[in-house]
């Protein structure tokens, strides 16, 4: 299975087609959003990609999310699953993390409790792939603030990670 990988949207719509339609043509079977979503117009988007090609989408809360109240009338009916400020989910056999990680300590306890196969976050705007004991850390850069917008995409099978522009 392939997962599409994206974080720090803020609201940039354009950025955030750009990145659905690389996830579209790759065939992704999950998109998951690690945070600073920055409006319900990025869910929609989304939402308007991935609902009818049954494809879910996890997204968590970053810093910048916890001062909007667009999450609660976001309809729960279109594919989207708002998980709050942690997420857990188990993807093609593989136990997963979603998290933004301005919280340093929920995100190193989370990462050195080795109960997750991966630990997918955001917050610093800046590409990364490590291995910390049995998990391996992803970070997708940022999909609405950063030269270049980035994106990623992981074949859970092979274990490629393949870093996109969309923007």
């Amino acid at each position: 299975m392939k997962i599409g990988i994206l974080s720090d949207t803020h609201g940039n719509i354009p950025a955030t087609a750009t990145a659905a339609r690389i996830f579209s043509a790759t065939g992704v079977g999950t998109v998951l959003h690690c945070g600073d979503i920055g409006s319900s117009d990025i869910l929609a988007e989304l939402a308007s990609v991935f609902h009818p090609l049954d494809v879910p989408v996890y997204a968590v809360f970053g810093n910048v999310d916890l001062y909007s109240s667009d999450w609660k009338f976001f309809p729960a009916n279109l594919g989207v699953q708002l998980l709050g400020r942690f997420g857990e989910v188990e993807l093609d056999g593989c136990r997963v993390a979603l998290l933004h990680s301005d919280d340093q300590v929920r995100f190193h306890k989370t990462i050195s409790s080795s109960t997750y196969d991966f630990v997918f976050s955001g917050h610093s705007h800046e590409v990364h792939d490590r291995t910390i004991g049995s998990t391996r850390c992803i970070n997708p850069g940022t999909a609405g603030r950063g030269a270049p917008n980035t994106c990623a995409i992981l074949d859970l099978t092979s274990g490629k990670l393949v870093v996109e522009p969309c923007g």
